[in-house]
């Protein structure tokens, strides 16, 4: 059984996590040659973050104040900021409206990212030594 997480909890690389959010600002529906992606700006009491929803087939869109409950979750880094995303195999469900409480900070996609975290050309998180204290050149 996935783990309920809180958003404040979340790393780069997280997979297979539940979470529970209220939705703070629905976004916008893209078109992609993949389906559909919605991006929109959720919260829960620890924070808010960016958030993406990837499925070809889905027809349901949210407003604010909806209660979401995501399951199957996972994070990834898009534009150097950490993003909760729920793909294909997830699944992102109402459960209620406006009674929630909740916290717009900190903005979590606008924190930075963990020491030793970098990015690499496209957009994945790298988890590499931080060299930076002194202790010579790094080993790629």
């Amino acid at each position: 059984m996935a783990q309920e997480v809180q958003l404040i909890q979340l790393q780069p690389n997280m997979n297979g996590f539940n979470t529970t959010t209220i939705v703070l600002d629905p976004g916008q529906i893209r078109r992609t040659q993949q389906g559909s992606i919605l991006t929109m700006k959720v919260a829960d009491q620890t924070g808010s973050i960016n958030a993406t929803y990837m499925n070809p087939d889905f027809s349901e869109t949210w407003k604010g104040g909806d209660i979401l409950r995501m399951k199957g979750a996972y994070t990834s880094v898009y534009q150097g900021g950490l993003t909760l995303a729920i793909g294909r195999n997830g699944d992102c469900k109402k459960i209620g409206e406006f009674f929630m409480q909740f916290s717009e900070l900190p903005d979590i996609s606008q924190m930075a990212l963990p020491v030793g975290t970098t990015v690499d050309n496209k957009g994945a998180p790298q988890n590499r030594p931080n060299t930076s204290m002194g202790r010579g050149r790094p080993s790629y």
